[in-house]
């Protein structure tokens, strides 16, 4: 993968509980490789996208494997209009469109440099975060303020397409919020904050996760928000920020997320339950 990170195998154990979750329920479950080319994906019932973390390597591939799954007779979950959709950030835009706030972003490659600096300067944003419009768990994110904005861009591969955001302070004190969607509904949320001296949210790069129980107007703000999605995920997970007291987008991961299966008894079951529902089977 393009990212590293201390403990790889934390990323996959929201997978085990899924499959340990399925098999409790009479349904054979097994991790497959989604890049293994002997795979007979018409041989399954369904394919749950989960922990695909290096699609980001190779996304053309993983587009063509997913559209292989879903020609097959095999349900892929989530849909492959949802994996397309999702793969790049740019689906933020179309999120404002249909009426889901979320943290402005500027968009454009190391060329638009002068447009982008002007773009900042005309917002009023002090403090930013730079990340490419395709990528996973941090990888690639940077963090600087409008006077070094030129220099981070410059410095990066002139034809990756990059996002600018304003920096959310919300995130070193509340933290990020994540909630996570199971089956349609709400499941559990976690709150998020960066290390010290650090800006990115992540347990794996030594931030803290803690489950947390939400308040009823912020659940019914995202239930505002995944209502305005045009497509009915099996899982989701909205990443979100408060900005001015209410909550924005950040991210909306329906490929890839970490759902934290483990800090919530009997969330893996939802999601098993979910998939078998989904399935025809329940």
């Amino acid at each position: 993968m393009t990212w590293e990170i201390g403990d790889i195998e934390a990323l996959f154990d929201d997978d085990d509980l899924l499959i340990e979750a399925l098999r409790e329920r009479g349904v054979e479950a097994e991790a497959v490789v989604w890049s293994r080319p002997d795979v007979e994906w018409g041989a399954f019932d369904g394919a749950v996208v989960r922990s695909t973390w290096d699609y980001v390597d190779r996304p053309g591939r993983f587009v063509d494997v997913m559209t292989s799954i879903d020609r097959s007779p095999c349900t892929l979950l989530n849909p492959l209009d949802a994996v397309r959709w999702n793969l790049d950030k740019r689906y933020l835009g179309e999120l404002e469109r249909l009426g889901v706030p979320i943290v402005p972003v500027l968009r454009g490659t190391p060329a638009d440099a002068d447009a982008l600096v002007a773009a900042v300067a005309a917002a009023g944003w002090t403090e930013l975060v730079v990340k490419p419009s395709v990528g996973v768990g941090g990888s690639g994110v940077e963090r600087t303020d409008a006077a070094g904005l030129a220099d981070v861009l410059r410095a990066r591969q002139p034809d990756v397409e990059l996002m600018v955001q304003p920096f959310a302070d919300a995130i070193l004190d509340e933290g990020e919020l994540s909630f996570v969607v199971l089956g349609g509904r709400p499941s559990h949320v976690l709150r998020k904050r960066p290390a010290t001296g650090d800006f990115r949210a992540h347990g794996i790069y030594g931030g803290s996760v803690e489950r947390m129980d939400a308040a009823a107007d912020d659940l019914a703000q995202i239930e505002a928000m995944l209502a305005r999605l045009p497509f009915d995920p099996l899982y989701a997970r909205f990443d979100v920020v408060r900005v001015g007291g209410r909550l924005a987008v950040l991210e909306l991961e329906l490929v890839e997320p970490l759902l934290y299966l483990d800090r919530v008894p009997g969330a893996a079951g939802r999601l098993a339950d979910a998939t078998i529902a989904r399935l025809g089977g329940g």
